[in-house]
């Protein structure tokens, strides 16, 4: 390289030294205007060539995004977005689980949304659930959750045998999905997309629609193999009664009269402000509008207070003796609907009929005079029924064309599985068990639970601007306490066998797609770095103490 530079340099000096031998040529202004139109014509034929290079590199990159879209569809079906369980998750399937977590979340919290601080019409990862977690990281935790529930389902129900009929549920499905696309004025390919993500289609999901139709027949199954054994119903009662028995008491309440203006019993004021227009116009007994705010929320001083609540005990120990006949009589009260300060009264085991009490309520600056009239447990039995629930159809005419037929309970279920926009329990025949009076509209629940009623039983209840109830009364079922019981403890049951079966089943995210999974590790760390320094420290202070003690000690010693 060094030597081809010298020759190089070694040509332009004979050049330089033959031309001064030779005459100098004049440069005319010719010879300067066709020296510029080759420089022009090099500079266009450079611009050229760059406008054809970028054009080149901008046809390229366009043809890259046209040719990403079927790319990124296929990673979406076909690749791995996360693993659960040893086993690829799509993204279709991981969106399908997790708008199916947030929209199953939203219908069960939609009134209180607002209060958690969500806003769901905005991006999810933007909005902080904790100071650490978004809600988007909430949801994809509930969403791994869910999926690790599912895979570790299929693995026992495959090891088990078990098998499930899911064309009647899943041509249900599709027929609802059809229908709400239908109404959202959207073809059903926009609205799976909406439901359940931007790779969703109606084909794609269907297996993963199939598969939740199977875990939730399985699902079932083990609900009926784990539920207690009315000894353990018993058991679990007497353990706590207190949650589940009723009491009748009669109630006074006496309110302690607060004074809404200073008294001689008032805290002083000081008066180190200057007199302004608005303390001049209330001393003159023209009161300004935030006079009259400052009146009506005065705030009484403690000594205030006090006489007024022990005038209020004094009101309430006389009416002791009349609270039997002039109290308000509160019947088949549990001890969470009590109120919060008569609660261990009421419940106390050794309460007995008669018994009186002034009780005091001291965040609400009252006194309750109260009298237990008994305690008891409700035994009174719940309604196992057949709903069949219409809007579009007359529920009277349902009930005369099955009251033509064969009229068995086994037709009117399947009245119900034709006919009931009850999507919930049309495929189980529109059968409702356990309600309570609580639960029910007013008109249903006294048809249901008039003292009459006999198996077999129908009618048909219609709501004034709502649906037609067609009733078959199929048996009075279990009283509340108890199916309050067996669902406690079934769910118990549940969550053990759930927590055991996904104990081993681990989560990989090698795309970092699960931020929460790195945001708790990092807390995890955060917390052995603090529990080690605090060791540290504590082994220091020990180890100083025992140096104290024997210096002390050796003081003693030498004394």
């Amino acid at each position: 390289m060094w030597q081809m530079s010298d020759n190089n340099n070694k040509k332009k000096n004979a050049k330089v030294a033959g031309s001064e031998k030779k005459e100098e040529k004049v440069v005319t202004k010719y010879d300067l205007k066709m020296q510029k139109r080759r420089e022009q014509k090099e500079r266009e034929k450079r611009q050229e060539k760059i406008g054809t290079a970028v054009g080149i590199v901008i046809v390229a990159a366009l043809a890259c995004l046209v040719a990403s879209f079927p790319l990124r569809t296929y990673l979406a079906v076909h690749g791995t977005y996360v693993k659960v369980g040893g086993e690829k998750v799509s993204r279709v399937e991981y969106d399908y689980n997790f708008n199916t977590v947030l929209n199953n979340y939203v219908s069960q919290n939609g009134s209180m949304l607002y209060y958690f601080g969500l806003d769901t019409s905005r991006d999810l990862s933007t909005q902080m659930y904790t100071d650490t977690l978004t809600w988007k990281d909430f949801f994809d935790e509930m969403t791994v959750d869910n999926i690790k529930q599912n895979k570790a389902l299929m693995r026992e129900l495959t090891e088990e045998g078990f098998t499930y009929d899911t064309a009647e549920e899943f041509a249900r499905y599709e027929e609802d999905l059809r229908a709400d696309a239908e109404e959202a004025g959207v073809s059903v390919k926009e609205y799976v997309s909406q439901i359940y993500g931007p790779y969703a289609t109606l084909d794609r999901i269907s297996d993963f629609v199939r598969q939740n139709i199977t875990l939730n027949a399985y699902y079932e199954k083990m609900a009926e193999e784990k539920a207690p054994a009315d000894e353990e119903i018993e058991a679990y009662y007497q353990e706590n009664r207190a949650d589940y028995d009723s009491v009748d008491y009669r109630v006074l309440s006496f309110d302690a009269p607060l004074p809404t203006e200073p008294t001689e019993l008032a805290d002083p004021v000081e008066t180190t402000e200057p007199a302004t227009d608005q303390t001049a116009g209330a001393a003159t007994g023209q009161t300004t509008g935030a006079a009259e705010d400052a009146a009506e929320t005065y705030q009484p001083s403690e000594a205030e207070i006090a006489k007024a609540m022990n005038d209020a005990r004094i009101t309430a120990e006389a009416a002791e003796e009349s609270v039997a006949s002039l109290g308000t009589l509160k019947e088949g009260v549990q001890r969470a609907y009590a109120e919060y300060v008569l609660r261990d009264w009421l419940f106390d085991e050794s309460r007995k009929p008669n018994d009186t009490a002034v009780i005091e309520d001291e965040s609400n600056y009252c006194y309750y005079v109260v009298e237990f009239v008994k305690r008891y447990l409700d035994l009174d039995p719940s309604a196992n029924l057949r709903v069949l629930i219409t809007e579009s159809e007359d529920g009277q005419a349902l009930l005369d064309g099955w009251a033509a037929g064969e009229a068995t309970e086994e037709s009117f279920a399947q009245l119900c599985r034709e006919h009931s926009e009850d999507t919930g329990t049309a495929s189980d025949g529109g059968l409702y068990e356990g309600l309570v009076p609580s639960g029910m509209n007013e008109a249903l629940s006294a048809w249901a639970f008039d003292s009459a009623r006999q198996a077999g039983d129908t009618t048909v209840i219609s709501i004034e601007d709502g649906p037609d109830y067609v009733l078959y009364y199929v048996e009075a079922g279990d009283p509340e306490y108890k199916l309050d019981i067996r669902n406690l403890l079934l769910s118990e049951n549940l969550q053990e066998y759930l927590a055991e079966i996904v104990e081993n089943v681990e989560v990989s995210d090698p795309k970092h797609h699960l931020n929460y999974l790195y945001v708790e590790e990092e807390t995890a760390e955060e917390a052995a770095d603090t529990e080690e320094t605090a060791g540290t420290e504590g082994a220091g202070t020990e180890e100083a103490a025992g140096t104290e003690e024997t210096t002390g000690t050796q003081e003693t010693a030498a004394q």
